[in-house]
């Protein structure tokens, strides 16, 4: 029995460190992308500002005027249409800020979707693992249980002294205890994934449509903090060329429409031409100083690509640290901990070692297996913070659109 058990929990150390299948990180995404507030807010919001791309494309409306005169020709009124034809590129412009405010949106929207569906991951990991790591420790009670009833026994038959019952008991206290605290953390750790669920319950992961997320076909090429300094430098230069475009004459199609007490009605097409040509300085100044925030913001540019190579290296050096730290735990600190144990126990049965001793050893394995498996969530954990950084996640903003 005893030796069943501590190979039961071998086999969870060693399947702690595969981690979670490809699927079930999809079924993850299905469910934060269909279920999660977040998530339906950025689908509404990238519908609107396209809609708004949209309609700067078009022309821009007609002004009307209608007055009511009074004039030596006695009381009449007057209708007056004016189209621009926007020949100075005043359409272009417009459409260029429309295309620019999207960019900038959209790259925002990506950000905030990477971070979503990372802290969606990294919660469920992390509960993947505290789940883990309270049945060792539930399963350490057991241990801890059945060793005090085969020291009780031999108490009983003169084989060993009561000092040694006692030790046994204040040792399942402690096991005891440990485990209830290893099962308040999973608590705690399930509570988090259903907020990053968004307050969906996890069983609800087990049918998820995964045909609902299906894996995007770009990868970033950038990280997505990235692409809102780019976009937000694209919006500064656009903003600068509409002011450039408003310094330009401009052609229109004009209707005018003249009507008097007791005379005929009288109308008249034409063009108009407008000159903005008197200019007190203001939109010199304007110009200027939006030329001055485009190149502040591609000096913003530069050093967030600056901060996200640092930030990229150090995020895979931690990694780095991670793996190589669990795969010592899986290869070398654990089995040599079980097998401590292990003998330990047979050395109990005849009578070989000491209570302490014993104590001692199985005290070790449980701390082994736990760090065995606290390891093997930093990695995975190190893992999805690195693939955060990359902007791995953003890509599925077009399965949002």
């Amino acid at each position: 029995m005893m030796k069943r058990l501590l190979w039961t929990i071998t086999g969870i150390g060693l399947l702690s460190l595969v981690g979670a299948q490809p699927d079930v990180e999809l079924q993850v995404v299905a469910l934060v992308m269909a279920r999660h507030p977040h998530a339906r807010a950025l689908r509404l919001e990238l519908e609107s500002v396209h809609r708004l791309e949209r309609s700067a494309r078009l022309p821009l409306a007609p002004t009307v005027f209608l007055a009511p005169e009074l004039s030596a020709g006695g009381v009449g009124e007057q209708f007056l249409l004016n189209q621009p034809l926007e020949l100075n590129g005043a359409r272009q412009a417009r459409a260029r800020i429309a295309r620019a405010e999207y960019a900038l949106v959209r790259a925002h929207a990506e950000l905030e979707l990477n971070e979503l569906l990372a802290a969606a991951l990294a919660a469920y990991h992390e509960y993947a693992y505290r789940a883990q790591i309270a049945a060792v420790a539930q399963e350490a009670m057991q241990l801890a249980e059945q060793t005090h009833e085969k020291i009780r026994l031999q108490v009983e038959a003169g084989a060993r002294a009561g000092i040694d019952l006692m030790q046994a008991d204040i040792e399942r206290e402690r096991v005891r205890q440990h485990a209830a605290l290893r099962q308040a953390e999973a608590t705690v750790a399930l509570e988090r994934l259903r907020a990053a669920l968004g307050g969906v319950s996890p069983d609800e992961l087990a049918t998820a449509d995964t045909r609902a997320a299906p894996t995007p076909s770009l990868s970033p090429d950038t990280s997505p903090a990235v692409r809102i300094e780019q976009a937000r430098l694209q919006m500064a230069q656009a903003q600068a060329q509409q002011i450039r475009v408003e310094g330009l004459p401009d052609l229109g199609v004009q209707v005018r429409i003249e009507r008097f007490r007791d005379a005929r009605t009288r109308p008249a097409f034409g063009l108009s031409l407008t000159l903005p040509f008197l200019d007190y300085g203001a939109r010199q100044q304007q110009l200027r100083a939006q030329q001055q925030r485009a190149e502040a913001q591609q000096q913003r540019l530069l050093a967030a690509r600056v901060r996200y190579e640092g930030e990229r290296a150090a995020a895979q050096r931690r990694y780095e640290n991670a793996r190589a730290r669990a795969e010592a735990y899986q290869q070398r600190i654990l089995p040599q901990a079980l097998q401590l144990a292990q003998a330990t126990q047979t050395g109990l049965e005849v009578g070989q070692i000491s209570i302490l001793q014993l104590l001692e050893a199985q005290r070790t394995a449980r701390q082994v297996r736990e760090e065995a498996l606290l390891a093997a969530m930093e990695l995975k954990l190190a893992e999805v913070e690195l693939r955060r950084l990359r902007g791995e996640f953003a890509p599925y903003l077009e399965v949002i659109q």
